[in-house]
């Protein structure tokens, strides 16, 4: 299927339209809600798992250099918070058949779908669960009968209350080639915080860069449903060269990062006084130079004025006979 032009999406609630089932696929117990317009994820029984799907491929890529685009992606959902129960975030080629996630695994993890059955496929994927015990995730990116899934924690009290929805919204940012999850809570002020993130570089994982996103969730031991109830993706298109900037990072690689900048400054306050120092001892020897250059000068014309003797001029003595004539007397 040839990638969409725009490579991007956004469903403000899931009514039912033709676009709906030409755009969007439901896996496993997911359903659509008919009165609320929000996708069940998963039915209210243990063990159960949904995924929906956004059909179209998304064009990662542009140019002959295959520049990765920076993209962001939200979504609004809400689950119980109680143990095993777990939502996650997929990101898979396009090549990849997409009954795949209509596949059964005997795991209760929201990506073991692809533990299984993605032989040989590389996928970028992470899974979180919210709850009184603690904010946790799972990161998975390769292939997944090699990749090494990486636990981590985050802090934040997402608890969501009887009825609540919480928002997700994930960042890459392709000039610092990380992925950025961050979350709120349905009426709070503070915007998609707290969060997590990590290191992936997507140009390196596939060729084409054309991949097809998801959504799966399983609710482990516990008997309530899951809902998704708004989802949208967009892709943002690197700005020129001139205009890259340092994207804010979250927590310690924040920290890094400000101060690896602190120290590329400081080094380039340094480095621009030592030019300023030896423009100025420059011109200060420059001048020294230049005064000397005239004192030296000035003597050397001093000297020969005082070489130069004026000659005397003879002086001729005229002697002037006057002659008195008397009329008359010859």
């Amino acid at each position: 299927m040839a990638a969409d032009v725009n490579s991007s999406f956004s469903f403000d609630g899931f009514a039912k339209s033709p676009s709906f089932d030409k755009n969007v696929a439901l896996f496993g117990d997911s359903k659509l809600e008919n009165d609320s317009s929000s996708i069940q994820l998963t039915d209210s029984v243990s063990g159960s798992v949904g995924r929906v799907v956004y059909r179209k491929p998304i064009k990662l890529f542009q140019g002959k250099q295959r520049n990765s685009e920076s993209f962001s992606t939200y979504f609004s959902f809400s689950m119980p918070n109680e143990i095993g129960d777990v939502l996650a975030f997929v990101m898979v080629p396009s090549s990849l058949d997409l009954s795949l996630f209509g596949k059964k695994d005997n795991s209760s993890s929201a990506l073991g779908f692809l533990l299984q059955h993605a032989k040989n496929k590389k996928v970028v994927a992470f899974e979180f669960d919210i709850s009184d015990r603690g904010n946790s995730a799972r990161i998975l990116i390769g292939r997944p009968e090699s990749a090494e899934i990486r636990n981590l924690s985050f802090e934040g009290d997402l608890v969501m209350n009887s009825g609540g929805r919480l928002s997700c919204m994930i960042e890459y940012e392709a000039s610092s080639k990380r992925m950025m999850v961050r979350f709120r809570k349905s009426g709070s002020v503070k915007l998609f915080d707290p969060f997590f993130s990590f290191s992936v570089d997507l140009a390196k994982l596939w060729k084409n860069g054309e991949v097809t996103v998801g959504l799966s969730s399983a609710n482990g031991n516990s008997s309530k449903a899951h809902f998704i109830h708004s989802w949208s993706f967009e892709i943002r298109h690197l700005p020129p060269a001139w205009m890259h900037s340092v994207p804010l990072l979250p927590n310690e690689e924040a920290l890094k990062v400000n101060s690896i900048t602190e120290e590329e400054e400081g080094r380039g306050r340094s480095e621009c006084i030592r030019r300023m120092l030896g423009a100025l001892v420059l011109g200060v020897g420059c001048g020294i130079l230049g005064v000397m250059l005239a004192l030296y000068l000035w003597t050397i014309c001093g000297v020969r004025q005082s070489m130069v003797v004026p000659e005397k001029c003879p002086v001729k003595t005229v002697s002037v006979v006057v002659v008195a004539v008397e009329q008359g007397n010859k």
